[in-house]
């Protein structure tokens, strides 16, 4: 990751906590499905299943965005190997165009905005909260109980 955005601003700049209050604000009820955050991130917790949807703020590359992450805590771990045989039928679900997913996330959706700009804070929280739930309607259509670990 590059040390600094687009407009030439360093990553380091980005008010995290300002955009995860208000993010917190925006979706209070992510705070009781909350398994981990960090400056960079907020993980939602499907602990039935074993995952967790992390959602991130990229500034350095102006992207939001959603992938399955880890957490050792909620038996997170082997996500890939586990959701390798499921993923052409949760991307089908899903329907995400190429420009939309980075080839190192599995499977994962981005969204390119600027993330600087507090203006689209509002809507950029709104986007990770619609889709992560995308992903966890996806994942409980195709897992159901027998991905359950």
């Amino acid at each position: 990751m590059s040390e600094f955005d687009f407009g030439g601003r360093r990553a380091s700049e980005f008010r995290h906590r300002g955009f995860w209050a208000l993010f917190a604000e925006r979706h209070p009820y992510e705070r009781a499905r909350l398994a981990r955050r960090g400056p960079w991130f907020w993980q939602r917790g499907l602990p039935e299943f074993g995952l967790v949807l992390s959602m991130y703020v990229a500034p350095s590359e102006n992207v939001v965005g959603v992938f399955f992450g880890r957490n050792e805590k909620l038996g997170a771990t082997q996500v890939w190997t586990r959701l390798r045989p499921f993923q052409p039928s949760i991307e089908a679900r899903l329907k995400l165009r190429p420009e939309q997913s980075a080839q190192n996330l599995g499977i994962n959706s981005q969204w390119r905005v600027n993330c600087f700009a507090e203006d689209n804070w509002p809507a950029m929280a709104d986007w990770l909260v619609t889709e992560c739930s995308r992903f966890e309607q996806a994942v409980l259509a195709v897992l159901g109980d027998e991905g359950r670990p």
